[in-house]
Parts: C-alpha cells; structure tokens; sequence
C-alpha cells in the first residue's frame, strides 16, 4: 500500500476523514510513517488542538468581566489542561506500553474532561460562552475520535 493511500485508509476509519488527513499531512514525516507513526502523529495534533483550548480559555477566565462566564470557567480551565496533558501522554503510553493503553489515556483520561465542560456549557444556556471556545472543544473532542480511530488499525 502506498503511504498515501496507508493515509487515506486509516482516515477512513476515523470520524473525520478530511481533518484527519489535513491532521497526519501537517507533519511531513506521515509520508514514511507506519501506523504507529500516524498514531503519533494524530496525538501531536490533538495535544496542540488542546493546548490551544486551554491557553484561549485561561486567557478569557482571567480576563473576563462577565461574573457567570467566570465561574463557568473555573470549573473547565483546569479540565483543559488535564484533557491536553492526558492527550499527550498518549503518546508515551503508545511508545511504552501499546495501543490499548493509549486508548485508555484518551477514552478514561481525556475525553471525559471535555465532555464534562460540554455538558455543563448546555446546562447554563444563558451564559455566553464564546463560540471559539464552543469550536475548539468540539475540534479535540473530534480529535480525540480520530486518535481512536488510528489506534484501532493495530
């Protein structure tokens, strides 16, 4: 199988095909990588993905006038950074410890956190959280799919 066409079928089985395809063609070492490389690769994607969440939304916790964004915030900040850390971590359980437990450090560590702040998000529809912030939850959460989706090829 060609690389690219190694790309184009382990995207296939992801959620997002296009975004995991734009994910593994950023880094230019996707066209010699193997599976597990590509593995690799989307867990360097969705730990950016989170690194920007968290940075955006602690900015806009300490800065932010509005008394209920604040407070909503509190409950999240932290949670981003745990999602991004626990999303990067990944990548040491894969190289260390194999597939499985790297799914574990995305299904039972990351992605709870994110959901955590998205259902809260819903529960308060009269506190106007930002749409970028609405946006780049959605994009690691969908990251993180993606991460499992590349992992299931092993």
């Amino acid at each position: 199988m060609s690389d690219e066409a190694m790309i184009i079928n382990v995207c296939s089985k992801t959620p997002n095909p296009s975004l995991c395809q734009t994910c593994l063609h950023s880094d230019p070492k996707s066209a010699t990588a193997n599976v597990k490389g590509l593995a690799m690769i989307s867990i360097t994607c969705g730990t950016r993905d989170a690194d920007k969440l968290y940075t955006d939304t602690d900015n806009l916790y300490t800065n932010t006038k509005d008394p209920a964004l604040h407070n909503l915030l509190d409950n999240c900040w932290w949670r981003f950074l745990g999602a991004r850390d626990n999303i990067d971590s990944a990548g040491r359980m894969l190289s260390d410890k194999g597939s499985d437990a790297a799914k574990l450090a995305i299904t039972r560590d990351a992605m709870p956190m994110i959901t955590y702040c998205s259902d809260l998000f819903k529960k308060s529809p009269t506190v106007a959280v930002p749409k970028n912030i609405i946006d780049e939850m959605n994009v690691v959460s969908t990251d993180c799919l993606i991460i499992l989706g590349i992992l299931s090829n092993f």
